[in-house]
């Protein structure tokens, strides 16, 4: 029940993202019942544009549960915005784009190749909409993943790999239960659905598990939702990157609910 500090990166060990722009900055801490990550926006590792905004400084203050629980029912992620913080203070956001350009309204953005080596990008901010544990520290060949992102629910994302039983003898990577079944060029929730499969390796919905000490967790994969689907716990909203409340449902819905469901969330 401790707090989770140390799971973040010291972001001032790492070169950043450029001569040209600010260092990175990252401070964690936790109260009663928060974990509290403040930072300004700025990567840890040299910066690539792939889109054409820039890349800037944004003051972040993001409050998450300390002590996490599952709700009664999976709930929404934002269809724009923020889903959840990485371990080096920066957003991710849910794994489709935005509205324009029109051939890929809210298409999976790593299906269309719009993300650097880090599956981040800038539009309003820079943020992820896969993690990749290479990026963040990497991991050793055949452990278990580190903890790479805390969702808004409060609960960890780990890395691809995990164990199936206390003792951890058996190390393995875990795998989404979405499969494609459409195309992800135009609209990423009706591309993809989610089918249970038998397996200790496969994910929930939401692409997580109950891991072998009893608690939730989530996994990011190598493919669809890439980090996760739904939040299986009670989300915090967290804001930022255009979108505002509300959230998008964890099964498919036609583009024009989504476009109806974006036109009546508030900005920041």
């Amino acid at each position: 029940d401790g707090c989770p500090d140390e799971a973040f990166l010291d972001v001032s060990q790492h070169p950043g993202a450029g001569p040209q722009y600010p260092d990175p900055e990252l401070a964690v801490r936790c109260s009663a019942d928060e974990l509290i990550v403040t930072g300004n926006g700025i990567p840890h590792y040299a910066f690539v544009p792939i889109t054409p905004n820039p890349l800037r400084a944004v003051a972040h203050e993001y409050h998450l549960p300390l002590r996490p629980a599952l709700a009664a029912a999976p709930s929404a992620l934002p269809l724009l915005g923020t889903a959840g913080v990485a371990v080096n203070g920066l957003p991710f956001f849910g794994p489709n784009e935005a509205g324009q350009p029109a051939a890929q309204a809210f298409g999976d953005p790593i299906y269309n190749g719009i993300m650097d080596a880090c599956l981040g990008h800038t539009a309003a901010e820079y943020h992820y909409h896969g993690l990749l544990v290479d990026c963040f520290g990497g991991g050793d060949a055949g452990e278990p993943s580190p903890i790479v992102a805390f969702a808004a629910d409060g609960f960890p994302i780990y890395g691809p790999f995990g164990c199936l039983d206390a003792g951890c003898a058996q190390v393995v990577e875990m795998q989404s239960s979405w499969d494609r079944v459409g195309d992800p060029r135009t609209n990423a929730w009706d591309a993809y659905a989610f089918n249970e499969k038998p397996g200790a390796q496969y994910l929930d919905r939401c692409n997580g598990r109950v891991g072998p000490d009893g608690t939730y967790r989530y996994h990011a994969t190598a493919t669809f939702p890439y980090i996760i689907g739904c939040y299986a716990g009670t989300p915090r909203a967290l804001g930022g990157g255009g979108g505002g409340g509300g959230g998008r449902p964890p099964r498919p819905q036609p583009l024009v609910e989504a476009l109806r469901a974006l036109l009546a969330w508030p900005t920041r």
